[in-house]
């Protein structure tokens, strides 16, 4: 039976003064049969997903998504979110995570204060799911497929395009009245998920010192006793097994992204042991570090 689920890389760290960066998914890098397409995890910037091939389920918060090729996702900020493959087919999809304030304006004007804030403040919503059919659909996943491939060979002046299609896709949901409305309080997560929410923030904050079940567990507020059950049953991993795999992500953007050392990159990757660093890394990437540092990644600039 194929493994249908992946590690996914994210591009490197965002900058200040451009803070988008981009996600490629290919389920061919699976290695284990407890890897996630898109791990679970949450962060404050929007998402914008679109599936290259196959059929991805999508599970944001407490809700299932089925989304085919051709689709889009919009992740809201703090959204806690994963994806695998659906059935046992070959799937690929890419990310785009930016912050929605780039989009403001230093002077106030109407379209800031009528339109920019509400989604801001969290009072209006991007909606989840974008099929792929005509009408203001389309023309969203246009602007999607348009932004990565600008990102991908910034041309001089990229910066310009990707911001413009950015204003393209929000004045599409707003002229069509696609956001989602709330009340003036945002709906409060259940308090399981915050519990985790909780719990990844911690692994997020101190992945690079010693993090036991016991420290999760009480970010969480719940006994560890509980804890491994009620970690598992929402991540679908273990506690250990998420941590190893979040330090191996930020190991592979160091990797990819820097010229550090094998011992440095296990080092500020929060593994205090380079062997047990080069078993872990090959055992969620099938490959040993400085191989995959060398391995060429043909497939993310794929978007047929």
């Amino acid at each position: 039976m194929k493994n249908n689920k992946a590690l996914i890389f994210e591009g490197p760290s965002e900058t200040p003064d451009f803070p988008v960066r981009i996600a490629f998914n290919d389920s061919r890098n699976v290695v284990n049969e407890s890897d996630r397409l898109v791990y679970c995890h949450y962060h404050d910037e929007i998402e914008f997903n679109y599936v290259i091939e196959g059929s991805i389920v999508m599970e944001i918060g407490t809700r299932r998504i089925h989304v085919h090729a051709g689709d889009a996702v919009i992740i809201n900020g703090n959204e806690i979110h994963s994806g695998y493959c659906e059935n046992e087919e070959h799937c690929r999809m890419f990310g785009i995570i930016f912050k929605l304030d780039m989009l403001g304006s230093h002077e106030p004007d109407v379209c800031q204060s009528k339109y920019l804030e509400p989604f801001l403040r969290g009072r209006y919503q991007f909606p989840s799911y974008i099929p792929n059919k005509p009408g203001w659909q389309a023309k969203v996943i246009s602007e999607i497929k348009r932004i990565v491939e600008t990102y991908r060979q910034q041309p001089f002046g990229y910066e310009w395009v990707i911001k413009s299609s950015f204003f393209a896709i929000l004045a599409e949901i707003i002229a069509n009245k696609a956001f989602l409305t709330q009340n003036e309080q945002p709906v409060v997560p259940s308090e399981k998920l915050v519990r985790f929410q909780n719990s990844i923030s911690y692994i997020q904050e101190h992945y690079i010192h010693p993090i036991t079940v016991a420290d999760l567990a009480k970010a969480a507020g719940i006994g560890v006793d509980h804890f491994y059950k009620f970690f598992k049953q929402i991540s679908g991993e273990t506690p250990v097994t998420y941590v190893n795999r979040h330090r191996t992500r930020i190991a592979a953007n160091l990797l990819k992204y820097t010229d550090l050392s094998v011992l440095d990159v296990a080092l500020q990757s929060g593994f205090d042991n380079v062997s047990y660093f080069i078993k872990t890394y090959k055992k969620y990437t099938g490959l040993t570090p400085n191989a995959w540092r060398k391995q060429k990644h043909h497939g993310e600039s794929e978007l047929s």
